[in-house]
């Protein structure tokens, strides 16, 4: 039965005229579990594993190149993924609703991808199992995002956003742990994290209350053009969602290139041999997870009582810049720790209400999963860049990771100042 029996769940075309009742805690809980479990399958090989198993398999000078091989491939079809997918769960008509379907197809897909990943424990067998959880965990993640628009009244949005947010940095802290606690580079760090996933996003698939959407009118023929379009929001039509898009896309190029390669900046610019990395990741990832969780909370709950999204996203922005400078100039942990949980802080304040502000300037809300799967683009897309571009900047660099952070902190405060554009929300 639906976690909020009582509220009945509106049409999409309803939620541009009709007022959406307020959620629940018991929802607002069984929702951030939704989407805790659907980031833990996509970050977990992203961040930590896939580097881990990679460092085991080639030599050390090949591992960032074959890191970046495996996760571009892999995030370019999440790009892509995640809007057609997002189209085709808005345009669905099924006696098990809207979002359900792609959640149950999603977590089936990434159970076998996470298995191709532990038992072929080579490049192309990782790259073919990332490949198949980047496409299934796509699929979970555009039917997830979308439940803000269907559910989730303007008034609740900042603080549903932040405990969307932490999502990823209870993700983050999972993974790490299931990392460093199953045995060294065994599949179980590949196979667990789906496990868990799979459990949270079965049980919110059952108690959703998506409802049947058999009787809804049908919608004109997927034309070649409608399907086109599935991958573009017109920034000349809706600036404001150009603007938020654009400043989501630079605060996560920024994070991707900390998240992606501090294995080997531990490895290789503080001398952290590689067998206690996993333990020094989950180290650093509980303080900056305690961090984000607080700046987190507070933000999204300041940002519904003032009625204010954008100062807290410019703030979060330098913040970061701000951290990142802090670790690229780290020459021990103690110093690298107090820059991540700045990061934490930053972090927190911009998940709490970033979400919350592209759901509050939708182009459309009928069209809402396929609009904020591309919106989730901004943080897929720049997890695909950073290891394109990463390994450029370190060549320029001399291998110095310090330079690549510097470029990081940069590219945060641009992203800050992007955020002014925004005209339609305060």
């Amino acid at each position: 039965m639906p976690l909020d029996p009582t509220t009945p769940i509106p049409p999409a075309a309803a939620t541009r005229t009709a007022a959406l009742p307020d959620v629940r805690a018991g929802f607002v809980l069984i929702y951030a579990l939704a989407s805790f479990g659907a980031l833990l399958v996509l970050l977990t090989p992203s961040l930590e594993s896939l580097a881990l198993r990679i460092d085991a398999t080639v030599p050390a000078a090949d591992a960032p190149g074959a890191l970046g091989t495996v996760l571009t491939f892999g995030l370019i079809l999440q790009v892509l993924a995640l809007p057609t997918i997002g189209r085709l769960s808005d345009r669905t008509r099924s006696r098990l609703g809207r979002r359900r379907p792609w959640i149950l197809a999603g977590v089936a897909g990434f159970l076998v991808g996470s298995v191709v990943m532990a038992l072929v424990p080579t490049i192309p067998g990782l790259t073919v199992g990332y490949a198949i959880l980047s496409v299934s965990g796509s699929s979970c993640v555009a039917a997830v995002l979308a439940v803000m628009s269907d559910r989730v009244p303007v008034r609740q949005r900042g603080i549903v956003s932040a405990f969307l947010g932490l999502g990823t940095v209870v993700a983050l802290i999972v993974g790490s742990v299931i990392v460093a606690a199953v045995p060294a580079n065994s599949g179980g760090m590949f196979v667990v994290p789906a496990i868990v996933g799979a459990v949270f996003l079965v049980l919110f698939a059952v108690l959703m209350g998506d409802r049947s959407s058999a009787a809804d009118e049908p919608l004109p023929e997927l034309s070649p053009a409608l399907l086109l379009s599935t991958f573009w929001v017109s920034p000349r039509r809706y600036p404001d969602f150009g603007w938020a898009y654009l400043s989501r896309f630079l605060l996560q190029l920024a994070y991707a290139f900390l998240t992606t390669y501090q294995a080997f900046y531990l490895i290789s610019h503080l001398d952290v041999p590689a067998r206690d990395v996993p333990g020094k990741v989950l180290t650093g990832t509980l303080l900056l997870g305690v961090a984000t969780i607080v700046s987190s909370v507070v933000a999204g709950r300041y940002s519904d009582k003032l009625g204010r999204r954008k100062v807290f996203v410019i703030t979060a922005a330098f913040i970061t810049a701000g951290a990142l400078s802090v670790i690229a100039g780290a020459a021990d942990l103690q110093l690298f720790y107090v820059g991540l949980v700045l990061g934490g802080i930053g972090y927190g304040g911009y998940t709490a209400v970033d979400l919350a502000l592209a759901t509050d300037v939708l182009p459309n809300p009928d069209d809402a999963a396929n609009d904020l799967a591309i919106f989730n683009t901004a943080s897929t897309l720049p997890q695909a860049l950073a290891p394109a571009i990463a390994p450029a900047i370190l060549a320029v660099a001399g291998q110095s990771y310090p330079v690549l952070y510097v470029v990081a902190a940069v590219v945060a405060v641009v992203g800050g100042f992007v955020v002014f554009r925004v005209k339609a929300v305060r």
